[in-house]
């Protein structure tokens, strides 16, 4: 029988109406960005001058919102850091409708297929985008580093620049090779930073992204791991610089900022993971069972759980399923009124700076930074914390929805047909898989306990498995196994299996030939 299969223009605008994603902007926005486009940018007395400096613009492949920029001068004593930020705060005034809309969206939500702005093109592709040789308005960070890139002294400064370059991470790589001078610059005061960085201890976790290929016609090709150049980390240990240094400012002068926090592990975690993966805890430094008993995750700057993470991290290099497995028994950031620590970063002080074309978090401490908050706002930051948080585990389940949904568009004519599979997790309802083939590189999917053929299996909470009560095979987590699409649905990302065999490098598979001999 023919699969029925849906039309993908059809299937995103579904998906938008029931995410509630609305591109557009109200006449009253138009109309306030419509006065913008109005302003001309050009020399003003109160802002300092940044275009004699060599900026350089790096984004990845397609991007429009161009909100960060970096200038490097060599100094006698070490260098001179320029972190330039998009000049938000300029064009979208407190209180205006502009602003509000901005505060109710949080976020730039990302799609496969689009992006839902958090501000108008007018102001996210033009106005406020750092475009090559165009003059705009930036908040720049400027900072002195030592010839070894520790931070002596930073200031924050209104500025006018004009970007002299505007490239890919891809092409920044191939003007590292060809030797270019500004890109090497980068590239050494980029390492010296993360060297500083790393002397406090760093966690560098092996996690795969993956994004969607699209057509000519719009329409999905593939899914692919996305790549990430070495120029990605370049850009990022200059942002991170900047984003501790906008926190110790907001400490310093006693503002109202938001900052970025990352608590530390909770210690029922910690045992959970342990009775889960002991061997991950062989070989540690900080003996698990002492830590735990009168740890109680409070202080996200403990050098003892860090230095364990550390550890833990290290082991698991290599193994995806390990490293998702720590990464969840960790905390989630979020934003909160009070700097109490990044756990992740091993850093006291950190806020997000670098991105208000995409997050308000960093216009609201923009605003902040620049004395730009008047009369009384609509929120306190700590009520704006707690609605940034819940918007961004919001937009984060959206588009990790929103990559299913096309991965189900691919496999929609694969039905009947067999796979390899890992299993993900086990439940007591069913099996939670992954497959991959040449199209798709990854794809999630379900066995339903009643698709799991020859015997009755019982869920083991305690073991995190199944077993048959007759045969005693076991399904867990990390098994091999072949299974057969019998159910796709797009528009929810689900994809239902059937188990065919397990294969044979799995524990029971074996046992099984051996007991048949």
């Amino acid at each position: 029988m023919k699969h029925f299969t849906q039309n993908f223009e059809s299937l995103k605008s579904q998906f938008m109406q029931n995410a509630d994603l609305e591109k557009k902007f109200s006449k009253e926005i138009s109309l306030e960005t419509q006065k913008l486009s109005k302003e001309n940018i050009s020399k003003d007395k109160n802002r300092e001058d940044f275009r004699h400096l060599h900026i350089v613009c790096i984004d990845p492949d397609g991007a429009k919102d161009h909100d960060d920029a970096i200038s490097i001068e060599e100094t006698k004593n070490g260098y001179i850091l320029g972190v330039h930020i998009a000049d938000v705060s300029h064009f979208v005034r407190q209180h205006s409708a502009l602003d509000r809309e901005a505060q109710k969206r949080g976020y730039t939500q990302y799609l496969p297929w689009t992006a839902v702005p958090m501000l108008p093109d007018i102001l996210s592709a033009d106005l406020c985008s750092l475009r090559e040789n165009e003059e705009r308005f930036s908040f720049s960070c400027i900072m002195t580093l030592d010839k070894k890139c520790k931070i002596h002294k930073y200031r924050f400064a209104k500025g006018l620049i004009k970007v002299r370059r505007s490239i890919t991470y891809k092409q920044a790589m191939e003007f590292f090779e060809k030797r270019d001078k500004e890109i090497c610059l980068l590239a050494r005061v980029a390492s010296q930073l993360k060297k500083q960085r790393s002397e406090g201890g760093i966690l560098e976790m092996d996690s795969t992204e993956y994004q969607c290929e699209f057509s000519k016609k719009g329409e999905p090709l593939r899914i692919i791991p996305r790549e990430s150049d070495k120029s990605n980390s370049w850009i990022e240990e200059c942002m991170l610089a900047a984003n501790k240094c906008c926190a110790l400012e907001l400490q310093k002068r006693k503002l109202n900022g938001i900052y970025r926090t990352h608590e530390a592990p909770d210690p029922k975690d910690i045992t959970d993971l342990m009775q889960t993966e002991p061997n991950l805890f062989f070989g540690s430094p900080i003996d698990p069972n002492k830590l735990l008993k009168n740890y109680t995750g409070s202080n996200s700057q403990d050098k003892r759980v860090f230095e364990l993470y550390s550890h833990l991290v290290k082991k698991a290099k290599g193994n995806p399923i390990l490293t998702n497995k720590i990464l969840r028994s960790m905390q989630k950031a979020q934003y909160s009124a009070e700097c109490s620590g990044h756990f992740a970063l091993h850093w006291k002080d950190y806020a997000h700076f670098t991105s208000p074309i995409r997050r308000y978090a960093d216009l609201w401490c923009h605003r902040e930074l620049a004395g730009k908050k008047k009369g009384t706002t609509q929120v306190t930051g700590k009520e704006l914390c707690e609605f940034l948080n819940e918007a961004e585990i919001k937009n984060q389940k959206i588009e990790r929805k929103a990559l299913k949904l096309c991965a189900s568009y691919l496999l929609q004519d694969k039905v009947g047909q067999t796979f390899k599979a890992e299993i993900q997790g086990v439940e007591e309802f069913g099996i939670f898989i992954s497959i991959s083939n040449d199209t798709i590189a990854t794809a999630d999917g379900l066995v339903h306990l009643r698709d799991i053929p020859g015997d009755f299996y019982v869920y083991n909470e305690a073991r995190g498995m199944l077993i048959g009560k007759r045969s005693g095979k076991k399904f867990k987590r990390g098994d091999k196994i072949t299974v057969k699409l019998v159910k796709v649905n797009p528009l929810k990302g689900e994809n239902d299996f059937e188990i065919v065999t397990q294969n044979e490098d799995s524990p029971w598979f074996s046992k099984r030939r051996r007991f048949r001999k």
